[in-house]
């Protein structure tokens, strides 16, 4: 049977104009620029000299510069592996996640971290929760919400991880402003409060939000002391600001994720504030503290207001819709590991453990750093936490550092501590020594 070809598909396939006009269109998509993290880890793979070194990406290596499994959650992974239900279903989860893993991230959250005010906020159902794709997921189910309902103006510290003004924007925010925080090596806390009651008025019918890094600020390490803490928030609770916590490293900087949470507590603390007018966001991921990176198990909850009987179900509805619309419903595997370690009275005493021996580790990294350059910054255990140390080096240093000894970092000088152990520490510091002269 002979098939006749339409004129219209002839001139698509023949290159002419309809063909032509639908080219046209992908010409005018421009080329975004490489992430600025995950772009120099290309780079970094690419690159052939046996001493490189990656000190980019905020992902745990052990001494080997292994990125291992905490043994915790290894046990936990056996288990799981030899069970029947892990084997035979592999259904959908719910829209808002697996309620087990809810049950225990909810009492992980509310009631080990916050065990004075965070139980009757439990109880009095004014915690909406939604299991996300790790931190990243929670802060985008976060910004959708609030520029569908609430604000489009959010707060950001200067500097900051570069994918927290990325999400916002590609979320709805229409007004992304900066917060003075790190300046000439140091914290300028009376900047910051300064800036905010200068530019933020709570009359002015604008509500403002503001991302709060819970702990461990990415990328300078620096965090404000407790009395800080508390000036920050009398500031941004009697401005009516909405918090949104990022808690990406719950655990990493004293080495116990509950007493990682303080920034948590001092916002629930009810002799302090009664509530937060406009709600409080928190998201939280145990990428860093478990090693779940890959997996994205991360949670949004959201505090609404008291005496607001359908708030919670109506957040909760629209926590739906959104996930819904973005990636339908969360991944079974990673959860469940999470779920069993925090479930498990002896499986989170351990837990905490391999969280304690993960921050031993960076903290000797610190001093072996410290031993070899005399870096002042590298031993300020009042503020200076985490994972990272935010070295000052400017472009062209780094550019050396990248192109004469193949050791990288991310241009705003960040440095990612776990990448350095006992065989590459010397080979670093030399490197660093001798762009620095």
């Amino acid at each position: 049977m002979n098939i006749k070809v339409q004129p219209f598909c002839r001139h698509f396939w023949n290159g002419t104009t309809y063909g032509i006009r639908s080219l046209s269109l992908f010409n005018k998509i421009p080329r975004a620029p490489p992430d600025k993290i995950l772009g120099l880890t290309e780079q970094f793979s690419k690159d052939t000299n046996n001493n490189k070194v990656n000190l980019t990406v905020g992902v745990y290596k052990d001494d080997k510069g292994l990125v291992s499994t905490f043994p915790t959650v290894a046990k936990a992974q056996k288990i799981l592996e030899q069970g029947e239900k892990m084997n035979s279903d592999f259904s959908y989860l719910p829209i808002i996640g697996s309620p087990s893993y809810r049950i225990s991230t909810l009492n992980f959250l509310f009631r080990d971290s916050c065990p004075e005010s965070g139980p009757k906020l439990l109880e009095q159902e004014r915690v909406s929760f939604v299991q996300t794709l790790s931190g990243t997921g929670a802060l985008a189910v976060a910004a959708d919400l609030l520029a569908q309902f609430v604000s489009r103006t959010v707060w950001v510290p200067r500097p900051s991880w570069p994918n927290h003004v990325n999400i916002f924007k590609r979320h709805g925010f229409s007004d992304v402003r900066e917060y003075p925080y790190y300046e000439d090596g140091k914290l300028d806390v009376d900047e910051w409060i300064t800036h905010l009651r200068k530019n933020v008025k709570k009359n002015e019918g604008v509500r403002h939000c503001i991302i709060l890094h819970a702990c461990c600020h990415n990328p300078t390490g620096l965090d404000p002391t407790m009395k800080q803490w508390q000036q920050i928030l009398d500031t941004i609770h009697e401005l009516e600001m909405i918090p949104i916590i990022d808690m990406a490293y719950q655990g990493l900087e004293s080495g116990n994720p509950v007493r990682d949470a303080y920034v948590l507590r001092m916002c629930l603390d009810k002799s302090r504030y009664e509530s937060w007018p406009h709600g409080l966001f928190l998201c939280q991921s145990f990428a860093k503290n478990m090693g779940l990176y890959g997996e994205r198990v991360g949670s949004l909850s959201v505090v609404v207001p008291p005496n607001q009987p359908d708030s919670k179900d109506n957040v909760e509805s629209q926590l739906k819709q959104i996930v819904r619309s973005m990636y339908s419903s969360p991944p079974g595997y990673g959860c469940r590991v999470a779920t069993m370690v925090l479930s498990n009275d002896n499986f989170k005493r351990d837990w905490y453990k391999n969280v304690e021996t993960m921050v031993q580790r960076l903290l000797n990294v610190r001093q072996g750093m410290y031993d070899r350059l005399g870096w002042k910054g590298l031993l300020n255990f009042e503020q200076q936490h985490g994972m990272f140390f935010y070295t000052g080096l400017k472009p062209h240093a780094l550019n050396r550092l990248r192109e004469e000894y193949s050791i990288y970092m991310t241009m705003d000088g960040r440095l990612s501590l776990s990448g350095i152990n006992d065989s590459n520490i010397d080979y670093v510091c030399d490197a660093l020594k001798a762009i620095s002269d």
